[in-house]
C-alpha cells in the first residue's frame, strides 16, 4: 500500500514537473527576446571610458541633451531631482537646433552625488544586471517626456560628449526591456508560485519515500532471515550428503588399498630396520658406484661382500648381509627399459648399466666385443633420453674439438670411440665438469674457447682394449666401467640365436614376453608409486579427494588385470624355458669355444677375433647345420638329443 501511494505521488510530481518545465521554457523564451535590449544597454554603457566621463565631469557648461540623460539616469536609479519648474532647452545639431520651454534640469544635483561617485559605471552595470527587472511603470511614465523629446537621441547626445552618447542609449534600452519584459513577469511569477509547489510536492514526495525505505528494510531484514535460514536449512542437507558420500568414500578407500594392506603392513614393521641398516646400506652402493666398476663379477663381490662388509662390522655399522645392488640402486621397470634397449640381462650388465647411469663422472667403457658400443648408440635413439642426438667422434678426427663444442652447446651425447690408455689434454676440463657461471649462465672453458654448457650434454668412451692400464689421474676423473663379455652373458646371447634360428615362433614370443613383462612391471610400479604420492600429497580430509579415489578404484582394477597377466605371462614362459632348455648345450659349447678363441690373443696379438664376428660365424653354422640335417630328414633338436 505504501509503494503505491508513493507511486501516485511521484507520478503527479513528474506531471508537474513536466507541466513547470513547458512553463519556464515558454517564460525563457519570452524572455529572450528582452535580452536583446540587456545586451545593447551593456555595450553602450561598455562604451564609455573612464577618460570619457572625466571629460564629461570637466565641462563648465554642458549642453542640454547631457543634462536630459542624466536626469533619464536619475529617474531609472530613483535618485532626487529638482522641483519641476519650466525652463529653456535647446536640442539638435546644427540647422536642426531647436530651443523649446521643458522641465528644469537637476544636473547639479547629479553632478554633486550621483556623477562624483567613482563606482558610477559600475552602477550603471550593476543594475543593468540585477536591478533591471525593478523598473515600474510610473518610472517609465516620467520619462516618456524626455524619450520622446525630438532632439532626444543617440546621434544628438555624440556630439555633446561619447560618454552621452552611451548613457542615452542605455537609457533606451531600458526602457524597451522593461515594455519587452511586461510580458514575461507574469509568467515568471506564476512560474516561481508553480515551482514552489512543486517543492512542497517533492517534500512529501521525500516523506512518503522515507516511509517506504523504512518498509522496505522491514522487509528486507525479513529476507534476509529468511534467506539464512535457507541456507542453514541447505548447509545441514549438503553436510549430510557429505557424510554419506564420505562413507562411501571410505568403503570405496578400505577397498581400493585392501590388496596393498599385507604388504604394507610387513613394510611398516621392517621400516625402522631398514632405517638402522641405510646408512650401512648406502655406504656399500656408493663404494660399488665410485671403486667396483674396472673390476668382473667375481672381484665385485669379494670387494662388496667381505673386504667392505667386513670393515663395517668392525665398525659397528648396521648393514643390509644379503644386500642386492641391483635392486637398491634400481627399480625393476628402469632395468626393464635397459634391456629393451639391448643391454644383456646377466647380473654383470646391470651393474654396469647402474654404473653407467647412476655415477656423476662420465664413463669410460671396456668393451673389447663392442657391447657397450651397441647399448649406447641404442639407448641413444630414446628422444626421452637423448632429445638432442648423438655424436659418434674418434680422437683422431679432424673436428674432433669443434664437435665436442658443438655437443656441449646442443645438449648431444657423445660417443668418444676407440680410445687407448692415454687421453686427450683438451678433454681435461669435461672429465673434471670445470663448469663456472658467467653473466648468470653456466659455461666451460674447452681449448681457447668458452662455450655455454647444456645440462643434456652426456660424454661416453669406449675402448676395445681387453686389459688396459689407465693412470691414477684419468681414473678418478672417469667411471672406468668393465663392460667385457661373461660366459653366463654370452651364453645367453648365443641361445637367443639358435632359438631364433630354430623355433622362430618361441623366439618371437619370448620377445614379446620380455618386452611385456617390462611393460607390465614398470607399469606397477608407476600405480603404486602414484597411489603413494596422492596418499602423501593429500590435503583435507582424505575422504574428500576424489581424484584419490577415483585412481585407488581404477588402480586396484589396472593392478588385478596386470597381476593375472604376469601369472598367465610366469606359465608361459616356464614353458618357454623348458623348450630353450633343450638348446642350452649348444649355446654353452659355443660360449666356451668363443673364450677359448679369446684367449689366444695371449699366444700371440695376431689372433685377435671380435665377438660380431664369431656370431656371424656362428649363424652361419647354425643354418649350414640345419640345411644339411634337413636333408636327411633330422634336425638341430635330433642331433642335440643324440650327442646327449
Amino acid at each position: 500500500k505504501e509503494a503505491d501511494s508513493v507511486s501516485k505521488i511521484k507520478e503527479i510530481c513528474q506531471l508537474d514537473a513536466e507541466r513547470i518545465s513547458g512553463e519556464k521554457a515558454d517564460a525563457e523564451e519570452d524572455l529572450a527576446k528582452a535580452q536583446p535590449f540587456v545586451e545593447e544597454a551593456e555595450r553602450a554603457v561598455s562604451s564609455i571610458k573612464p577618460n570619457d566621463l572625466n571629460e564629461l565631469k570637466k565641462l563648465g557648461k554642458p549642453s542640454d541633451i547631457i543634462k536630459l540623460i542624466f536626469d533619464c539616469v536619475s529617474l531609472l536609479k530613483m535618485a532626487p531631482l529638482v522641483k519641476v519648474e519650466p525652463m529653456e532647452v535647446t536640442l539638435g545639431v546644427g540647422k536642426d537646433k531647436k530651443t523649446f520651454i521643458f522641465i528644469k534640469d537637476s544636473y547639479k544635483i547629479i553632478q554633486s552625488g550621483m556623477l562624483s561617485d567613482t563606482r558610477f559605471l559600475a552602477n550603471i552595470l550593476q543594475f543593468s544586471k540585477v536591478e533591471k527587472d525593478f523598473i515600474n511603470d510610473e518610472t517609465i511614465e516620467l520619462m516618456l517626456p524626455y524619450l520622446t523629446l525630438e532632439g532626444f537621441n543617440p546621434f544628438v547626445a555624440r556630439n555633446a560628449s561619447r560618454a552621452a552618447e552611451g548613457l542615452c542609449t542605455w537609457c533606451k534600452a531600458m526602457c524597451d526591456y522593461h515594455e519587452a519584459s511586461k510580458i514575461v513577469k507574469p509568467k515568471l511569477e506564476a512560474l516561481r508560485l508553480a515551482e514552489a509547489r512543486l517543492q512542497d510536492a517533492e517534500r512529501e514526495l521525500f516523506k512518503a519515500e522515507m516511509r517506504l525505505k523504512a518498509c522496505e528494510d522491514v522487509k528486507t531484514n525479513l529476507k534476509n532471515d529468511y534467506e539464512k535460514q535457507l541456507s542453514s536449512k541447505r548447509a545441514i542437507e549438503e553436510n549430510a550428503l557429505n557424510t554419506r558420500k564420505r562413507m562411501e568414500q571410505a568403503t570405496s578407500l578400505i577397498s581400493g588399498l585392501s590388496s596393498e594392506r599385507i604388504r604394507w603392513n610387513n613394510d611398516r614393521e621392517e621400516f625402522s630396520n631398514i632405517k638402522q641398516r641405510l646408512v650401512g646400506d648406502v655406504a656399500l652402493a656408493c663404494a660399488f658406484v665410485a671403486y667396483c666398476g674396472p673390476f668382473n663379477q667375481e672381484f665385485r663381490d669379494l670387494i662388496i661382500f667381505k673386504i667392505l662388509s667386513n670393515d663395517l662390522r668392525q665398525r659397528s655399522i648396521p648393514f643390509t648381509s644379503t644386500l642386492d645392488l641391483t635392486e637398491f640402486l634400481a627399480d625393476i621397470g628402469i632395468i626393464g627399459d635397459w634391456n629393451l634397449e639391448g643391454l644383456p640381462t646377466d647380473p654383470l650388465s646391470i651393474q654396469n648399466g647402474i654404473l653407467v647411469t647412476r655415477s656423476s663422472r662420465y664413463p669410460l667403457l671396456i668393451d673389447p666385443q663392442g657391447q657397450a658400443n651397441r647399448y649406447i648408440k641404442s639407448m641413444a635413439k630414446d628422444v626421452n633420453l637423448c632429445a638432442n642426438g648423438l655424436e659418434i667422434i674418434k680422437l683422431n678426427d679432424k673436428n674432433f674439438i669443434k664437435a665436442l663444442e658443438n655437443s656441449i652447446l646442443l645438449g648431444k651425447w657423445v660417443l668418444l670411440e676407440n680410445i687407448y690408455e692415454t687421453l686427450d689434454a683438451a678433454l681435461e676440463p669435461i672429465l673434471s665438469q670445470q663448469i663456472f657461471k658467467q653473466g648468470g649462465n653456466d659455461m666451460i672453458k674447452l681449448g681457447d674457447n668458452i662455450i655455454n654448457y647444456n645440462h643434456s650434454f652426456r660424454f661416453f668412451m669406449t675402448t676395445k682394449l681387453y686389459n688396459p692400464h689407465y693412470t691414477p689421474e684419468i681414473q678418478v676423473k672417469v667411471c672406468l666401467v668393465n663392460f667385457t663379455i661373461t660366459n653366463q652373458g654370452l651364453e645367453e646371447q648365443l641361445l637367443n640365436i639358435v632359438i631364433s634360428k630354430e623355433l622362430p615362433e618361441l623366439s618371437i614370443q619370448k620377445t614379446e614376453l620380455i618386452l611385456s613383462n617390462a611393460a607390465m612391471n614398470k607399469q606397477l610400479f608407476d600405480i603404486e608409486s602414484d597411489i603413494l604420492y596422492l596418499l602423501s600429497n593429500s590435503t583435507g580430509n582424505i575422504l574428500d579427494d576424489t581424484t584419490l579415489i577415483d585412481t585407488l578404484a581404477t588402480s586396484k582394477v589396472t593392478s588385478q588385470e596386470i597381476i593375472k597377466k604376469m601369472n598367465e605371462a610366469l606359465e608361459i614362459e616356464n614353458e618357454i624355458l623348458v623348450q630353450s632348455e633343450r638348446y642350452r648345450p649348444i649355446a654353452k659349447r659355443a660360449g666356451l669355444l668363443f673364450f677359448v678363441i679369446a684367449e689366444l690373443y695371449n699366444i700371440d696379438p695376431m689372433y685377435q677375433y671380435s665377438l660380431q664376428w664369431y656370431i656371424n660365424l656362428y649363424n652361419k653354422c647354425i643354418v649350414n647345420v640345419s640345411n644339411g640335417m634337413k636333408t636327411k630328414g633330422v634336425g638341430l633338436t635330433t642331433i642335440l638329443l643324440d650327442s646327449q
